[in-house]
Order: structure tokens, then sequence, then C-alpha cells
């Protein structure tokens, strides 16, 4: 599921998506102009139990799923994000092109 942040956790999105049947939760911010602040997900204390996996991702990076989604008429998509396993700092990795 791609959700947007804001409005409650990101416990509470995560888990309101694993209730629907969602295989993953990914939140992007809600500032579509974000494409360089990460934002910790960090646990709300309710300590619910979630079973699939979740991440954050920059909100320009979301409006281009949006974007692209929109333009195919579809309400799926594959996508491959790439994962840091480098130990090399976020701030030099390299960025999406846009």
């Amino acid at each position: 599921a791609l959700i947007m942040r804001g409005g409650c956790s990101f416990m509470t999105k995560t888990k309101v998506a694993e209730r629907a049947g969602a295989l993953a939760a990914i939140i992007a911010d809600n500032d579509e102009s974000n494409d360089i602040t990460m934002i910790d997900m960090i646990d709300d204390s309710t300590e619910r139990v979630v079973r699939i996996p979740s991440m954050f991702l920059l909100g320009k990076d979301g409006l281009m799923i949006r974007r692209q989604l929109s333009i195919v008429n579809s309400d799926r998509a594959l996508i491959t994000i790439p994962v840091n396993l480098t130990g090399k700092p976020l701030s030099v990795t390299k960025r999406p092109p846009w």
C-alpha cells in the first residue's frame, strides 16, 4: 500500500494497511517537494504488533509514483527499491534523477 504521511502514527497507518490485506506499507511524506529529508518511523508506544514490512518514502518519490500510476491508469505497481547495504551515509548515496 502507498500511503500519505499525516493524521496518525506510522504504526496506525501500517496496522490499517495490514488489516486491509496489504503485503507492505510504503508511507510517503506529505510534503511532495521533499526530496532530501528522511523521517524516523518511531514506535508510537501502543505495543501493537505489525506483521508486514513498512518503510518511509520521500515526498517527491511518492509524488512521482502516484503520477505514473495516474498516467497509466492503474492502482498497482511493481516497484524495485534499492537498499543501502554499503554502510555509507545517505548524504553521499545517489539520489533519483528528479
